[in-house]
């Protein structure tokens, strides 16, 4: 067995494995179709992959994904992979575009090479032809496919064609992939090409992405002459990378390729936070709060990248690429005003870009008082009330059913889910150290609010889904806290109050920071 088909075999496996155990299956093979070329003068198969819910009769658009070669293995889990991780959208149909025989050989060296260095070579403006005029038309009026936003990929002699049609029709589809691509072909006539083609073009809206194999390969495939050619020559606009890497064979650079190729195609695209998906957003925190004048808080951003695509401005104008960029995870900003901050990606394709925004309040710190006499750590004291809460005015003019205290054994969902109630818990939160802080709540929370001292911090602005956040200054020292969760019945199961000081990661506030009488 070859090196590499044991490497392909060992790596599908893998893939297979992990995605048994993953909700992902967002894909499915849905059809073998062809169609009759008159500019080929032949019929061309195609396979094709729809989405998991794709409906011919719906108005939704999708987007094209072109596979030279067919649609291997490794691409439909890779891409099933990516979609489920929200890399790229999941509106998305496949086209494999399968090779054909002549008397037994192979067409794909007639249909991939831009010029005849042999008797069946040089098709490559032909095969062009049939993809621009007949193809491509074809799928977008067959599959509801959209005319813009779409992507060529190939590798090999498919990576030569790729660079062939990015040169000659580069607005036919927005991003081209190039896997290891034979730019050897007829003494690197695609590079000489590039050079005279780049230098009469003023500027492109198209992603290339080109990989190869370090050392030797990198040289004599072409790529990194094309690379060097890319460096100095590339017009404004064309968003491009040319990525060697270490230990592949021609073969394997097809698996990272294929990856990392969409992945940059669609730059950007924040469909997902942390791997859960949610709507296509930019996800930051807080959202709102308190802050000191002049003092530094962070603003924390959940995106990947989100140093290369996101950018902020402090003014409330809307970021643009001379902004300033987020920092990564966590971007220390300071303001002198009450402040809207706004942030903005600004990915390779715009129609995926996104805003976002945050409101800021300059004030004073929350004082803190003393520890107050005959309190003890360990939770709050609570008081449980079944009712039809939404029709009351005043839940306090009502008898508990329930008293007790809430500590670190204490579990709401444990009320009875067949009514309406509230659970008021008060107390005292110890603050040893000060700062700003963060006071969050997540799903099923969606009526809850939690006041320091006479200060409500959450309950005002919760958005179902997203939750809510605030921002408060806190000095060392006891606040008098005071949680009222609403159980709304057939809801979600209420959620922990979590705190978010600036120096380590969010934690449900836990019962030893918590004092009752």
């Amino acid at each position: 067995m070859k090196k590499e088909t044991a490497l392909y075999i060992l790596t599908y496996i893998c893939f297979f494995i992990f995605l048994s155990g993953t909700s992902f299956g967002q894909m499915q093979i849905s059809t073998k179709d062809s169609l009759y070329s008159a500019i080929l003068k032949e019929s061309r198969p195609i396979n094709v992959i729809l989405p998991k819910n794709f409906d011919s009769k719906s108005q939704d658009k999708y987007e094209l994904l072109f596979c030279l070669d067919g649609i291997s293995d490794f691409s439909k889990t890779e891409l099933d992979i990516l979609q489920g991780e929200g890399f790229v959208p999941k509106n998305m149909i496949v086209i494999g575009i399968q090779n054909t025989e002549n008397n037994g050989i192979n067409m794909r060296d007639r249909d991939f090479t831009p010029t005849a260095t042999s008797p069946i070579s040089g098709g490559a403006d032909k095969f062009l032809f049939f993809i621009k005029n007949e193809l491509v038309p074809y799928v977008i009026n067959k599959y509801n496919g959209t005319a813009n936003g779409n992507t060529l990929y190939g590798g090999s002699l498919g990576g030569l064609f790729v660079m062939y049609t990015f040169l000659n029709e580069p607005e036919l589809f927005t991003s081209y992939i190039a896997i290891d691509p034979s730019l050897w072909w007829d003494n690197f006539y695609l590079n000489k090409i590039a050079l005279k083609k780049f230098n009469s073009i003023a500027s492109l809206n198209n992603t290339l992405f080109i990989a190869g194999r370090k050392g030797n390969p990198y040289r004599d495939m072409g790529i990194a002459e094309m690379d060097s050619v890319l460096q100095t020559n590339a017009p404004s606009g064309l968003n491009w990378a040319c990525t060697a890497y270490d230990n592949e064979t021609h073969y394997s650079t097809n698996f990272k390729g294929f990856w990392d190729g969409l992945k940059f195609s669609y730059g950007g695209f924040y469909a997902s936070t942390g791997g859960y998906i949610t709507s296509r957003k930019i996800a930051i925190k807080p959202k709102k709060g308190i802050v000191l004048k002049g003092t530094p808080f962070n603003l924390i951003c959940y995106n990947l990248a989100a140093d290369r695509y996101i950018y902020y401005t402090t003014d409330g104008t809307i970021p643009t690429s001379s902004s300033k960029k987020l920092a990564g995870d966590e971007t220390p900003i300071t303001v002198s005003a009450n402040s809207k901050i706004i942030v903005k990606s600004l990915g390779v394709r715009k129609e995926y870009d996104r805003l976002d925004s945050a409101y800021f309040e300059i004030s004073t710190v929350f004082p803190s008082i003393p520890k107050p006499k005959e309190i003890y750590p360990g939770g709050l004291n609570y008081k449980y009330y079944e009712c039809d809460w939404e029709k009351l005015s005043d839940i306090k003019k009502l008898k508990p059913t329930r008293t007790g205290l809430a500590d670190e054994k204490f579990d709401i969902n444990k009320f009875s889910k067949q009514n309406n109630f509230v659970c008021n818990m008060e107390g005292y939160i110890e603050i040893n150290k000060s700062g700003h802080y963060i006071f969050e709540m997540g799903n099923g929370n969606d009526y809850s609010k939690v006041y320091i001292g006479d200060r409500i911090v959450l309950g005002k602005n919760f958005v179902s889904g997203d939750g809510e956040n605030f921002l408060v200054p806190l000095e060392k020292g006891f606040y008098p806290i005071r949680i009222e969760y609403y159980y709304k019945k057939g809801g979600k199961d209420l959620q922990p109050i979590y705190l978010k000081p600036a120096w380590i990661n969010d934690f449900p506030i836990p019962a030893k920071m918590l004092y009752h009488h």
